[in-house]
């Protein structure tokens, strides 16, 4: 069976015969992590002129196989920090008398350590060990 593609061999990546004026040329800002992260993307920022890799609240959501609510609940509950860097907030921006914030940022190493966390204290199984999970992550998080 031929490979449905095939059909569209040498037709443009855009529609008409003038490229777009609004895409970039070059690669994508956001950069496609390993399967260690499910698929989540990480975006770069530099911080104090150094560049960092972070991920937002869906990003460590997706690495985790868990959904934003929950995480955005594991850090109300104080169950993790709560994030240290944010995007700059919108202007004019309200949600009732507060004012918007910008978007949680964890860097890759909050990530990695929050994945092996998860996986040590079998968050995923019947028997979670949240006593040990909260210690561990109170004790020894990266900052």
């Amino acid at each position: 069976m031929k490979d449905p593609l095939e059909l569209f061999g040498d037709l443009p990546d855009f529609p008409g015969t003038r490229p777009p004026k609004n895409r970039p040329n070059q690669k994508s800002v956001y950069v496609e992590a390993s399967d260690r992260y499910n698929g989540a993307k990480a975006k770069t920022y530099t911080i104090n002129g150094e560049k960092k890799t972070f991920f937002t609240v869906g990003g460590l959501a997706k690495a985790l196989l868990r959904k934003p609510v929950t995480i955005r609940m594991w850090e109300s509950n104080g169950w993790i920090p709560k994030a240290m860097y944010r995007t700059p907030a919108p202007n004019g921006v309200h949600f009732g008398e507060k004012p918007a914030k910008g978007r949680r940022l964890y860097s890759l190493e909050q990530v990695d350590f929050l994945i092996d966390a998860v996986e040590r204290f079998c968050i995923d199984s019947k028997e979670p060990q949240w006593v040990q999970f909260k210690e561990h992550i109170k004790t020894n998080y990266p900052r």
